[in-house]
């Protein structure tokens, strides 16, 4: 999918409050964050220093936490190979480790930001290794869901995630310019 600032997408789309993180090889990492009415600090953040990362393997599900900008707080978006279909590509990263982050008004599908950053190589090896693990491994439904509530048990808040349980930190550097 491409995307700019302002542009609009599919109109007959409704997607849930949140984010949503795809990864497949030969294409950025795409981080996609459906906010209604977001609000300008939002807006800004998306492109503000620092953005940080942190991953969590929790086995049969990851889950990306990120902090865009100095002002907002650690948020999440839950990851795994086995909610895409075949024919989307293959799920992995790429060594470049681009990052599309992509701030999207749910309310009327409109991208209100978008920012390009790249992992460093060691954040971006220990994501590709969790999700060719995951990919390898056959998918049940119920051990990701488990998976996922085991950690918010124990880790009620994203902040809480990033500081006791992640396998790998890491603040992202910007790209200039074009896709490289």
């Amino acid at each position: 999918m491409i995307v700019e600032v302002g542009s609009q997408l599919d109109p007959d789309v409704s997607w849930p409050e949140g984010a949503a993180l795809t990864m497949f090889a030969g294409e950025p990492v795409q981080l996609m964050l459906f906010l209604s009415h977001p609000h300008e600090l939002e807006v800004k953040a998306v492109a503000a220093a620092p953005t940080q990362f942190a991953w969590v393997d929790s086995e049969h599900a990851g889950v990306l936490l990120y902090r865009l900008g100095p002002v907002l707080s650690w948020s999440e978006a839950t990851y795994t190979p086995h909610l895409f279909e075949p024919d989307e590509g293959l799920p992995s990263i790429d060594d470049d480790a681009l990052v599309q982050i992509v701030l999207v008004d749910r309310d009327t599908n409109i991208v209100k930001a978008l920012h390009r950053v790249r992992w460093p190589e060691e954040f971006a090896a220990a994501v590709r290794a969790s999700v060719t693990r995951m990919r390898d491994t056959p998918y049940s439904p119920l051990a990701y869901e488990h998976a996922l509530a085991a950690l918010h048990r124990r880790y009620p808040t994203p902040e809480d995630m990033v500081v006791d349980r992640a396998d790998a930190h890491c603040i992202a550097v910007p790209v200039t310019g074009g896709l490289d």
